[in-house]
């Protein structure tokens, strides 16, 4: 079995992939605005939530000259906060691709989730907790049951 591009399309291979995994609905019949409103109620608060709880995350593993040794958590809490705002964005305007990010969306909570358990600061572990209620609600309106293993702390 190929994997190679969809019939007639000039996407490289793995994008082609990733994009026919996702074709899963029928973008035609979408429910009206305000269906989505209230289907989307819940999981728009989660977004905010984490992204606002990964945004205070990043800034204070920033602070007093940690910056150097809690990169990866900086990072992958900015990258989160972000892709959060931009879902967030994405089911507030009803776009007919935000289902689309849902599922990718609960993956960077589920890894910021584990990059903060990493550290014992309370902000991490604020932050995981917010991922994981993220990813959780993402997955719930995606209809993807959610596998959530306990923290590791280290």
């Amino acid at each position: 079995m190929s994997l190679g591009p969809c019939p007639g399309s000039s996407l490289p291979k793995r994008a082609s992939v990733h994009i026919h995994c996702h074709r899963r609905t029928d973008m035609t019949t979408r429910p009206t605005a305000k269906e989505n409103a209230k289907r989307f109620a819940s999981v728009i608060q989660a977004l905010q939530a984490c992204e606002a709880a990964c945004t205070h995350c990043a800034t204070e593993c920033s602070k007093n000259g940690h910056a150097e040794a809690m990169a990866r958590c900086i990072s992958v809490c900015t990258d989160c906060a972000e892709y959060c705002a931009l879902t967030r964005k994405f089911l507030e305007r009803n776009s007919e691709f935000a289902e689309l990010l849902l599922e990718d969306c609960a993956e960077i909570c589920s890894q910021c989730a584990e990059e903060c358990d990493h550290h014992g600061q309370g902000h991490c572990s604020a932050c995981a907790t917010a991922c994981r209620a993220c990813m959780d609600a993402c997955l719930k309106v995606a209809g993807v049951e959610a596998v959530t293993a306990e923290p590791t702390v280290f």
